[in-house]
């Protein structure tokens, strides 16, 4: 009995070995939204050190065989057959809602400190701050009974006491709105197009602005958009996917995404695949220059921000002839100084509270 057994694990190993070497192997998740790990180099130093060993592992896993399929098993289980209710620091929440926790931060006094420095080198402009909640806080009311994540208002409002800006509060206005319309996604981190324009509108208020209504642009529809915490989640329990709101206006633009010119806020290549939150503003550029050529006024706006604002951004078009949008993850001139040599008028710094602490861009901001 123990031959057969051996002689079996033997040849489930050689079948999983196979499989390894025949399956073919993918640079990039699209599930995921990443890119996957390159077998490394073998190399004595790394031997050594046995990061050589832990580059191997992680590109085993990164290229088992039906390793989205397994996954996705594991996670069904747990849920189903154990009632899980925290899978991959995401609670199962009720009415179908799938929220990432917040954790503790530990770079917010760094933080603090290098926004108050980016304050200071701005020479004529005082720069306004929105940090988001996320839906963990918004919609707290559809976590499980168990769960009691940290406080995100805590550390927004240790940012705003702490930033010499003009810090602007978005927690009220997508509280009031939360249950007559739907202000973030279930299976993404982001928030919707309707919580964007409900910031939109507070920024308005902020600078004295008229905000344009909803009403006035032609709404279109994305389908079956599966986001960040359903490939986290990864589970079939989630049937069908969610929908995008574009509100389309007839702009006269000029965009420039890192050199390559448009005339669209939208690259709705991204509308036929997993990412689809991508399609607002092209993705991730480093830097962006959009020309409002129907705005007869010379008023700008430079925006240093974090995916949220993608979504955003649209509306603020209609107040500006000129946005220049930085991602200081990849730019990496100076933002002050391109903002005191080109005289902006006005500067908006916007983050979600979930991942600024993790920001590698926030640090390198002036």
């Amino acid at each position: 009995m123990i031959r057969i057994n051996g002689i079996l694990f033997s040849v489930v190993v050689l079948l999983l070995a196979l499989l390894f070497i025949i399956t073919p192997k993918n640079n990039f998740s699209e599930n995921e939204n990443r890119s996957l790990a390159n077998l490394p180099k073998f190399d004595v130093d790394s031997v050594l050190t046995g990061e050589y060993m832990e580059d191997v592992t992680t590109y085993l896993s990164d290229h088992f065989p039906f390793r989205d399929k397994f996954v996705r098993l594991k996670n069904d289980f747990e849920i189903d057959f154990f009632n899980k209710k925290y899978v991959n620091n995401i609670f199962v929440g009720n009415n179908d809602w799938y929220i990432e926790d917040y954790t503790k931060p530990v770079n917010t006094d760094k933080i603090i400190y290098n926004l108050n420095k980016f304050q200071d080198s701005l020479k004529n402009v005082k720069a306004n701050f929105i940090l988001v909640p996320t839906q963990v806080s918004i919609y707290k009311n559809e976590l499980p009974k168990f769960a009691s994540p940290l406080s995100q208002l805590e550390t927004i409002e240790k940012y705003y006491s702490h930033l010499n800006m003009d810090n602007i509060n978005v927690y009220d206005t997508l509280m009031a709105h939360k249950n007559s319309e739907k202000l973030f996604y279930k299976y993404d981190h982001h928030w919707t197009t309707d919580g964007a324009y409900y910031a939109y509108v507070e920024y308005c208020k902020s600078k004295g602005f008229t905000p344009i209504d909803r009403s006035e642009y032609t709404l279109e529809t994305i389908e079956d958009f599966r986001g960040t915490i359903y490939s986290k989640i990864n589970s079939d329990n989630i049937k069908t996917g969610e929908d995008i709101k574009i509100y389309n206006k007839n702009f006269n633009l000029t965009v420039d995404y890192d050199g390559k010119k448009s005339s669209s806020l939208y690259n709705m290549d991204y509308s036929n695949k997993k990412d689809k939150y991508s399609l607002f503003l092209n993705n991730i550029n480093s830097f962006i220059e959009i020309t409002n050529n129907d705005f007869k006024e010379e008023r700008s706006l430079a925006i240093v921000k974090d995916s949220y604002a993608n979504s955003m951004i649209p509306f603020l078009v209609n107040h500006y002839n000129k946005i220049y949008v930085f991602d200081t993850r990849s730019y990496k001139n100076s933002v002050s100084d391109f903002v005191n040599s080109h005289n902006v008028d006005d500067v908006l710094l916007l983050y979600n509270v979930n991942t600024i602490d993790s920001d590698t861009g926030v640090n390198a901001i002036y």
